[in-house]
């Protein structure tokens, strides 16, 4: 089981944590999703579909909203003047063409397509279900993303497609924290993604969730997962959190957050999405190897 596990599976039980106000249940639930449906060890097929926006293995899909609903438009073969295919396109405008869902792109995706879709589930598993992601992130332009997505409606029902559109778009809001669904999976689990920012190598590496796992350092040429600062409402807020200490205050100014990986002549440019940049090396590479003498 595991990847063959059908997606129809997984929707459920997105729609009972979506449904459910309790963080314990919601935990609950998903550890026994893991416990009966990945008995085979393979976790990662899954949880890439739960943690989109931690899944390195698959570029950037190119499709924001606004792209998207196109490609929709043109899978589902409407006339782009049509009243569904303007309520896409309008979805974040109030009123009669978007309905009560205004400004939930993934709702108003799933009013047009039960308009269009059955209701019987096509029978995606999980394995086709990445393939066919794997193909979308990889296609070149809109025509090959539009065939994808047009194969996609086919193989599901408008409850389906309405967690694929948010997994494309990488916001699930399932009420449930990357920390919980780590903690859940196995208790190294975020320890271990924090330091190798490799999903794929979270799962693989921690496949027997009751062995702890001995704690990995850091390693050159692996992006660690930066720190981020706490957002606050106000300086008195950030004051009173300080409790009187002494600090050093500086500008934040506009530009890309880069982690600079440095292994021999070998350079690496982490963003923080953990994505390597190597475009930078070309201004950049020659400074580092004059000023950072250390080899690694």
């Amino acid at each position: 089981m595991g990847d063959e596990t059908k997606f129809s599976v997984m929707c459920s039980l997105f729609n009972w944590m979506q449904r459910s106000k309790s963080a314990t249940k919601k935990r609950s639930m998903f550890r026994k999703f893991l416990d009966t449906f990945c008995k085979s060890g393979n976790f990662f097929g899954a949880i890439r579909l739960l943690l989109p926006s931690l899944d390195r293995e698959r570029g950037s899909y190119g499709l924001k909203e606004s792209v998207l609903a196109t490609c929709l438009v043109d899978a589902l073969g409407m006339s782009r003047e049509s009243e569904d295919a303007l309520r896409l396109f309008n979805w974040r405008k109030g009123g009669p063409r978007t309905g009560a869902n205004a400004g939930n792109f993934s709702l108003v995706a799933s009013e047009v397509l039960q308009r269009r879709q059955g209701l019987t589930s096509g029978g995606l598993t999980i394995i086709e279900l990445n393939e066919l992601l794997d193909r979308l992130a990889s296609s070149d332009n809109r025509v090959e993303k539009t065939a994808v997505l047009s194969d996609l409606i086919k193989k599901t029902n408008a409850q389906e497609m309405k967690w694929v559109i948010m997994i494309i778009l990488k916001d699930l809001k399932l009420g449930l924290s990357e920390k919980s669904i780590f903690h859940e999976f196995h208790p190294d689990g975020e320890d271990l993604f924090n330091v190798t920012c490799d999903l794929k190598l979270v799962c693989e590496k921690l496949r027997d969730r009751n062995q702890r796992h001995k704690r990995q350092d850091i390693e050159v040429g692996k992006p660690v997962r930066p720190q981020l600062a706490m957002r606050i409402d106000n300086a008195n807020i950030a004051w009173k959190k300080l409790h009187g200490k002494e600090v050093v205050v500086e500008c934040k100014f506009d530009g890309d957050r880069i982690q600079i990986h440095k292994n021999g002549q070998e350079i690496h440019f982490f963003s923080r999405n953990f994505l390597d940049h190597p475009e930078y090396g070309h201004s950049m590479s020659d400074v580092i190897m004059q000023n950072i003498l250390v080899e690694r």
